[in-house]
């Protein structure tokens, strides 16, 4: 989505500056300001904000407390707002949601102003319980550390032709070639976003001044059998399902239905895409790459 996002922004007259490791070449559809530094450097993440002033900050790679409190040494007196990307995970505390379904989930269902603060505490973000703490432990450092106003937008699973990680290609892919696909729940119902809905989203968050946490994702839950069967239908091959956990990031890893609510981001004027629509399309358009000759 941070490509999308730098585009729409561009494209409506924005002054957008991108800051990357400058590792890969990208092309965006305006003049766009590059500075690089490593957001994992301290020194570095200081040195490169130092180069202007900003009327908001979007942070795509904040994981952790750490990271949280590099970004606020950073930017402090620098900029007007700052916006974390942030997880719906952050609601998937096993210490808290025990006999609690997470079904139409709103926002205060965590609170990062009350959250305690341990930095101590050692968590790995390369497994589902360690990145979900993670993004806890930043939500809480920005709103009870930082000097500037925090929005922290919680995002389900975000796909799009432009998904990096090219886990519904995987899914695709697995069912036309009559691979099984493992699913633990085909019952269970999840929220999704389109890449191009959360960039939408957050160019959105330029023209208002609220703050705080968001749920965003696209309009409408579905069910885990209802994105095979748009596979199915889209590769014309059926679906051999085996009932048992995949990667924990896997689209379809939900044991039970985890929803989210967006009545906060629509009271504020937010309308996000039906989900429906674009998944289909989003799966058509895996499916034709699948069939097509390498």
């Amino acid at each position: 989505m941070g490509k999308r996002l730098v585009d729409v922004l561009a494209d409506r007259g924005h002054d957008v500056t991108v800051a990357t490791r400058g590792r890969a070449a990208v092309s965006f559809s305006k003049n766009v300001r590059r500075i690089t530094l490593d957001r994992t450097d301290r020194e570095s993440l200081r040195a490169g904000l130092d180069l202007g002033n900003w009327d908001i900050v979007y942070d795509q790679i904040c994981f952790s407390d750490a990271d949280a409190a590099a970004i606020i040494e950073a930017v402090a007196g620098k900029t007007g707002r700052y916006v974390l990307c942030s997880s719906a995970a952050v609601y998937r505390d096993p210490a808290r949601n025990i006999g609690n379904p997470l079904l139409n989930t709103s926002e205060d269902a965590f609170e990062p102003s009350d959250y305690p603060i341990d930095q101590k505490k050692e968590h790995k973000t390369a497994s589902y319980e360690g990145y979900a703490e993670g993004k806890r432990l930043a939500e809480a450092v920005l709103v009870q550390r930082a000097g500037f106003p925090v929005v922290a937008v919680r995002f389900p699973i975000i796909l799009g032709p432009d998904d990096y990680s090219k886990r519904l290609r995987l899914q695709v892919r697995r069912i036309a070639g009559n691979e099984a696909v493992p699913v633990v729940n085909p019952e269970a119902a999840i929220s999704l976003i389109s890449s191009s809905d959360a960039a939408g989203f957050l160019a959105w968050l330029s023209t208002v001044n609220h703050t705080g946490p968001f749920n965003a994702c696209s309009d409408g839950a579905i069910a885990l059998k209802t994105i095979v069967q748009f596979i199915e239908e889209a590769t014309g091959r059926a679906a051999i399902v085996k009932h048992q956990p995949d990667d924990a990031f896997s689209i379809f890893r939900a044991e039970e239905s985890f929803t989210l609510s967006t009545a906060k981001a629509q009271r504020a004027g937010f309308a996000f895409s039906p989900t429906r629509e674009w998944l289909r399309d989003c799966i058509l358009q895996e499916a034709a790459a699948a069939k097509a000759p390498a």
